[in-house]
């Protein structure tokens, strides 16, 4: 795709004399690193690598990571043919020509020349690059070095600077790597190879004894941070907050002393910081917000985009969902409420049209604030902050554009109804509760504009009727199965991933909505909404059977307080039963939790029936 770029020198024969192994590489399906031919598991994402998995193109596939590294290198194609003959050479070349299993990556026309200006803009820098791909532009560099090729005038260039990849940086990464072929430590898992001293690999984090564990962490209940923590982030925005509190006369002292002390901050830093703040007032000069020492950089190297108070508000928003996920509740507090007094009137910088994602911004920051009241038990503050989520912004100029544009939301906002209700049930408001799920399932069948089956039978309980009072739907009720023609059945498969997503979705509603009928103590309805739950989540397969064992789950629980305890039974083994079916728990921790507190369900159930024998083994 490229041709020679500024910096890049004429391709040359390749050389063949090699220093550095020539081993056997493969893609990880679910992360699409380059790994080991031989790993069990992959470095990156330390997903264990399942047998029959490694034939299956990765998702988004190879040729995303070569885009994200283009980014950075835009000659990267050029590079790569400059390389010697190797194993890893073919690797790379076959890469860049495998796009996933998504049609969507597959069917789109690359523009050769919008690509090669957009790869040498700025634009898009605000993240690293994830390991995977700066691991591409590493081991490029590496093996161009291995065929005596000189590097350095290619380094010489803002965004590898950023990237700390200097010629004193390879010199050491290649006389490493020359060591630990000799005489490292390799880690039977990912088949990497460490110091010879290593009591972890120091590329999968196994101890070479056990398998890897995969970082659960961003998938971690009521926590919607997913980067590591920035101390030096953290740090520098809780200076900030204590100098502005002690310039509008607020108790920095008492009120932050505990925070400010856990996080090294004194009070000589914070009197220093009100003698520059005053400086800069006084000087009517710019007052900056605190920013990521990788923002700073993008900046020292002049490869902003124009976005510099948008990038430095969403880092901090960012930051507090992190401190949130972390269990830094106080620093959350402190961090995200100042984010949305930033996000009011901050600039959010130069670029035209910016100021349509302030409303997104403060989105983002109401969401992380109602997950923290959330987490923190203050569920009233949860459903406040919830509820400045998906604000409009300025009125429209057009009358009644506004009402138009609210009502869309609502009816396109079904989570939104679903997150509320959950508030709601937790304050005890369950009648308010029941009615945001029956909004919920309104939502999703308007966005359907066909009614689910399972929707269509509890039309009358959306509609205010009881239970007892509704006539059993007959096949009139519901849409008739079209008569596939032959050849049609593949452009019905295109879809039948949407319409399991729809399915768990209802069922997911149903479920929740049940649960707070149980609550409510209205039992002949909860009865009635999970067995239609149970209908539509026969429809499911992987990867929901989780949901499914939730149902269930739920299912026994309401069958022992109407003392069915044989049918309670019943479900609670059908529960486990799906939960045995689960491969790849997002959290196995919180998972083995739920999956312990159903076996102790069934422990109860069993004892109650004079089972104790059997209740011993289910009891967690």
């Amino acid at each position: 795709m490229c041709t020679a770029q500024p910096g890049i020198p004429e391709r040359k024969a390749p050389v063949t004399r090699m220093k550095l192994e020539d081993r056997k590489y493969k893609w990880c399906p679910r992360c699409s690193g380059c790994v080991n031919e031989a790993a069990s598991h992959c470095r990156f994402c330390r997903n264990e690598l399942i047998t029959g998995e490694q034939k299956t193109d990765p998702y988004f596939g190879p040729e995303s990571k070569f885009d994200a590294a283009r980014r950075w290198v835009p000659g990267l194609n050029a590079l790569i043919e400059m390389m010697p003959q190797s194993n890893y050479k073919k690797q790379l070349q076959d890469g860049l020509h495998m796009r996933g299993r998504l049609q969507a990556m597959a069917m789109y026309d690359r523009d050769e020349e919008s690509e090669r200006q957009f790869n040498e803009s700025n634009v898009g820098l605000e993240r690293p690059p994830l390991e995977q791909e700066r691991s591409i532009l590493r081991e490029v560099f590496l093996r161009l070095k291995d065929a005596d090729i000189d590097i350095e005038p290619m380094l010489q260039t803002p965004k590898l600077r950023v990237l700390k990849f200097t010629k004193e940086y390879f010199d050491d990464l290649y006389n490493t790597r020359l060591k630990r072929q000799s005489d490292g430590k390799e880690c039977k898992f990912c088949r990497e190879k460490s110091d010879s001293a290593a009591q972890t690999c120091e590329f999968c984090k196994s101890n070479f004894v056990d398998p890897p564990k995969r970082e659960a962490r961003r998938f971690r209940k009521n926590a919607i941070g997913i980067f590591p923590l920035d101390k030096g982030l953290l740090k520098d925005v809780l200076l900030h907050i204590a100098v502005n509190r002690a310039l509008t006369g607020g108790g920095w002292r008492t009120e932050m002393a505990d925070v400010l002390s856990k996080h090294d901050i004194c009070n000589a830093d914070v009197e220093r910081g009100i003698k520059e703040r005053q400086f800069l007032i006084e000087e009517d000069m710019h007052i900056e917000l605190p920013m990521s020492e990788w923002q700073r950089s993008l900046m020292t190297e002049g490869l902003d985009d124009g976005m510099d108070g948008y990038h430095a508000i969403h880092n901090i928003i960012e930051m507090g969902q992190t401190c949130l996920q972390e269990e830094f509740h106080e620093e959350a507090e402190l961090v995200l409420n100042f984010a949305m007094a930033v996000a009011e009137t901050y600039t959010l910088g130069n670029v035209q049209g910016l100021e349509a994602m302030r409303e997104p911004l403060k989105t983002s920051g109401w969401m992380a604030l109602s997950q923290l009241y959330e987490s923190t038990g203050r569920y009233a503050e949860a459903e406040a902050a919830h509820g400045k989520m998906f604000q409009i912004g300025p009125s429209m100029a057009i009358p009644g554009l506004d009402e138009i544009l609210k009502a869309t939301m609502e009816m396109l906002s079904p989570q939104r109804s679903m997150r509320q209700a959950d508030l709601c049930a937790k304050q005890g408001k369950f009648d308010e509760a029941i009615e945001l799920f029956k909004k919920a399932l309104s939502a999703l069948d308007k966005q359907e504009n066909k009614p689910f089956v399972g929707f269509s039978k509890m039309a009358g309980l959306i509609h205010g009727e009881s239970p007892s009072s509704m006539a059993t739907p007959t096949a009139e009720d519901f849409d008739v199965p079209p008569q596939l023609e032959k050849g049609e059945q593949a452009k019905l498969s295109d879809v039948s991933d949407l319409v399991l997503v729809s399915t768990a979705h209802r069922v997911g509603v149903m479920k929740k909505m049940a649960d707070v009928y149980i609550a409510k103590g209205d039992l002949t309805t909860a009865v009635y909404v999970l067995d239609e739950s149970m209908e539509l989540a026969e429809q499911l397969n992987e990867p929901y059977q989780a949901l499914v064992a939730d149902v269930c789950e739920t299912y026994g629980r309401l069958n022992m307080l109407q003392d069915k305890l044989p049918d309670a039974e019943a479900q609670f083994r059908r529960a486990l039963d799906f939960y045995t079916g689960v491969k790849d728990p997002m959290d196995p921790d919180e998972f083995q939790n739920i999956v312990n507190k159903t076996s102790n369900s069934l422990a109860d159930c069993l004892d109650k029936q004079g089972k104790k024998d059997e209740a011993a083994k289910y009891r967690k």
